[in-house]
């Protein structure tokens, strides 16, 4: 079966609060976090070679299977060299099954696949970081701030302590679930972990309809923020909802180098230049505008 599932996060840009307040209001801890993650991707090498173990089980089956990889990608497309380890196929691909310098606060779609003998294939889509303009400034003694889509809470163990995590808590509002094209395979932010004194997070999770639970966790790799571990699962149901499986998959990377040329020769030629934008279309009067909805999912 083939999925291809979207996540829903904030899209709006706020004006900034003063920094002489001793407690932030955790969306803003949230949005200094997202544009932290933006930042460290930009400036990602141009080339990341890892191993990458993922486990795929069906539970209820009693059905697991390892996919051991080798893998080279090219951070700036995501073109990638797969090799199943010891001895197996090499390929071209996408970065499997998420690319390590992969930004887990941005808008993307995740796609993947489990076909016949546990064969399992993953990619993320279409990502598009979240970027906060925190320069405006108000002339309001007071300024709320707070995430468009969701309602943002420090969880218990939430701490402000330099050396420490900040841990939020996302839940979103209604309204914005009402309006998701496709709820039963979008899922939504659920909470960030945020190491106080990088202000990247260290975890991101999503949940969603169907028991879907994304959990993307980094760590420092000789100075780079990189995805370490990443878990995914997903109750599906067969045509009409007649059968449940419940799937699921751990993905552990490790043998990181970051290599300064093309690790493989089919890595080296340029990815295409992007599109030049269109032209703005010519004004027409009187022509109503369509309103586009907080909450969207991309065909």
């Amino acid at each position: 079966m083939t999925r291809a599932n979207r996540c829903s996060r904030d899209e709006a840009s706020h004006p900034a609060p003063s920094e002489e307040s001793d407690t932030l209001a955790p969306d803003i801890v949230f949005q200094r976090s997202a544009n932290a993650a933006a930042a460290v991707v930009d400036t990602a090498p141009p080339f990341i070679s890892y191993r990458v173990t993922t486990r795929v089980s069906a539970p209820s089956l009693r059905q697991q299977r390892d996919v051991v990889r080798g893998v080279a990608v090219r951070t700036k497309d995501d073109l990638a060299v797969l090799q199943d380890l010891p001895r197996g196929a090499n390929q071209l691909g996408r970065g499997f099954p998420i690319p390590p310098s992969f930004d887990a606060l941005a808008y993307f779609t995740l796609s993947w696949k489990v076909g016949a003998h546990g064969a399992f294939s993953a990619y993320v889509h279409d990502v598009t970081p979240l970027r906060y303009d925190m320069s405006k400034r108000s002339g309001a003694d007071v300024v709320v701030i707070r995430l468009l889509q969701y309602r943002a809470e420090y969880a218990s163990d939430s701490s402000d302590a330099r050396d420490g995590k900040t841990h939020i808590v996302l839940v979103p509002y209604d309204f914005v679930k009402r309006r998701v094209l496709r709820p039963g395979s979008t899922f939504f932010l659920s909470e960030v972990s945020i190491d106080n004194a990088t202000q990247l997070p260290t975890r991101v999770r999503y949940q969603g309809a169907n028991d879907i639970d994304f959990v993307v966790d980094y760590a420092m790799t000789q100075g780079h923020w990189l995805v370490s571990h990443a878990h995914y699962e997903e109750t599906l149901r067969g045509p009409l909802g007649v059968g449940r499986l419940h799937v699921l998959a751990d993905a552990v990377y490790d043998q990181f180098a970051f290599p300064s040329g093309a690790p493989d020769p089919r890595l080296a030629t340029p990815p295409p230049a992007a599109p030049a934008p269109p032209a703005p279309p010519t004004p027409t009067p009187l022509t109503p505008l369509t309103p586009v909805p907080l909450a969207s999912a991309r065909p």
